[in-house]
């Protein structure tokens, strides 16, 4: 969205990285909405400036349709009250592209999938728009028996990706009307805008400035902001969520370090609901998420650290039990050797019953949020050194732990040849009959028998080849064999 440069500040501040290259982000200008209420009063919905807008009247149900000026973008939402019982979202889809198909011949599917419990199917295709231009497009049925609700959108497939923020905002917006609510809603549009009055305000800190609607709190802190109503259920987030994960550096738990979002890497949204969900927050729902790659290639690139980026439609019942849609651009920072990572979620939401006429207000305020430059340089500046710090102290404790290492295996070598000499040692003796005795009644005196015969001192005494060890019954004679051990051993023959 027009505020995703802010993302990358963040990013760099948290790693300590320059900031000049996010002069040239583009800013998108999400201001050019139009709120129209179709002609039935059935639906009323934002939309993009000139876009046209529909609708269809089924025996069970309603849908709206809005399109671009050249009939290449194309919205719509489908809500029916009562299907056919013994429809889950997998048959109702099958049963849809089937017809579709038939009418459509230039259709071709490029990818299917559902949920577990088969009441919600994704499914993205192509086909031929006007003029042969080759159109994307993405389907969600979701059932709730007795309702369905159906949502898709279109675009030109060269620019599907970056035009999938835009089509997500007016879904998400999108209201159906009773005519006690199209006649307030009317004369709202004919008084006045019915966007909150809000006035420019500085952080605490003054770290950033915020356009902050009359009577919102505003706690924000090192260029951080979070701004929403007194009951927290409309509001607008920029922040950084830190998470502590598995170590991958030896000998370091990562327990240690502080922190209370313990969890392993999880993509971008559903980090955020875990977060979401440690604040109270619970019954989240993915309306929509879509992986935004190009945006994840630049950020990395940027920060010279692995990321991934999300877009999301998210409902949940908040803390005060209020049914809240939101909307998010979450970057991902993939975790360091410590286990540490974070997500940086910028977005807006509010209940979902009144989410398009706070639409244009939350839009304003993320269209706001600006940092004050002198208190980046300076923090990124300080961010370097503690990064240099860091590396530093990592470097140095490798350092310590590649000589541990060395140390260790250099004593582990040494004690496997000595154990193999003693090996040897054994063997050669045994190979060669030998045995070594002693006897108590000569103070000690040490004799050798072997194939040859019985010798003490290198003397032979007596030549025979009855005197190896398994012949010889010394013990007749008052002689004890002498079984050596390692040790023994290593200190008779002087071995170090």
């Amino acid at each position: 969205m027009a505020y995703r440069h802010c993302l990358l500040v963040a990013a760099f501040l948290l790693v300590g990285a320059t900031p000049h290259a996010l002069c040239a982000q583009a800013k998108p200008d999400f201001s050019q909405y139009d709120y129209q209420v179709t002609d039935d009063n059935a639906f009323g919905l934002y939309t993009p400036k000139g876009w046209t807008v529909g609708t269809q009247k089924y025996p069970n149900g309603r849908m709206v349709v809005t399109t671009d000026p050249k009939d290449l973008s194309y919205v719509s939402l489908l809500f029916l009250e009562a299907i056919d019982p013994k429809h889950d979202s997998v048959t109702f889809a099958g049963a849809t592209l089937k017809n579709v198909t038939q009418q459509i011949p230039t259709l071709q599917i490029l990818e299917a999938r559902s949920s577990a419990d088969r009441m919600r199917t994704v499914v993205t295709y192509q086909k031929s728009g006007p003029q042969n231009v080759v159109i994307e497009g993405r389907y969600s049925f979701n059932i709730k028996h007795p309702t369905a609700v159906v949502f898709g959108y279109e675009a030109p497939a060269k620019h599907f990706k970056e035009r999938v923020p835009t089509l997500l905002t007016v879904i998400a917006n999108i209201t159906m009307q009773d005519p006690q609510t199209y006649e307030k809603l009317a004369a709202q549009r004919t008084g006045s805008t019915g966007e909150l009055p809000m006035t420019e305000t500085a952080a605490p800190d003054r770290t950033c400035w915020l356009s902050v609607p009359h009577g919102w709190p505003f706690p924000a802190v090192k260029g951080q902001a979070l701004c929403t109503s007194p009951d927290g259920d409309i509001g607008y987030l920029y922040a950084i969520i830190n998470f502590v994960g598995q170590s991958r550096i030896p000998y370091f738990d990562s327990r240690n370090i502080p922190g209370a979002l313990r969890r392993n890497y999880m993509l971008p949204t559903d980090a955020l609901i875990g977060a979401s969900q440690h604040t109270g927050a619970r019954n989240h729902r993915v309306i929509e998420r879509y992986s935004n790659t190009p945006w994840a290639r630049q950020a990395s690139g940027y920060l010279k650290r692995g990321t991934d980026a999300e877009i999301a439609m998210i409902s949940h019942t908040s803390k005060t039990g209020v049914a809240v849609t939101g909307y998010y651009d979450v970057l991902g920072l993939h975790p360091d050797n410590a286990g540490q990572w974070a997500i940086i979620p910028m977005g807006f939401w509010a209940p979902t019953s009144q989410f398009a006429r706070y639409l244009p207000s939350l839009l304003k305020i993320a269209e706001s949020y600006r940092m004050n430059e002198q208190w980046v340089t300076a923090y990124v500046r300080q961010g370097q050194e503690r990064v240099k710090e860091m590396m530093t102290k990592t470097s140095s404790m490798m350092s310590r732990y590649a000589d541990e290492m060395r140390q260790s295996s250099l004593a582990s070598h040494q004690n496997r040849m000595k154990s193999g000499d003693f090996i040897s040692y054994k063997f050669s003796t045994y190979m060669r009959g030998e045995q070594e005795w002693v006897t108590g009644l000569e103070g000690g005196k040490l004799y050798t028998t072997d194939h040859h015969g019985l010798s003490s001192g290198g003397q032979m005494l007596i030549e025979g080849p009855g005197f190896n060890y398994y012949n010889y019954q010394g013990e007749k004679y008052g002689h004890i064999p002498v079984d050596s051990s390692r040790e023994v051993y290593e200190r008779v023959k002087g071995v170090n």
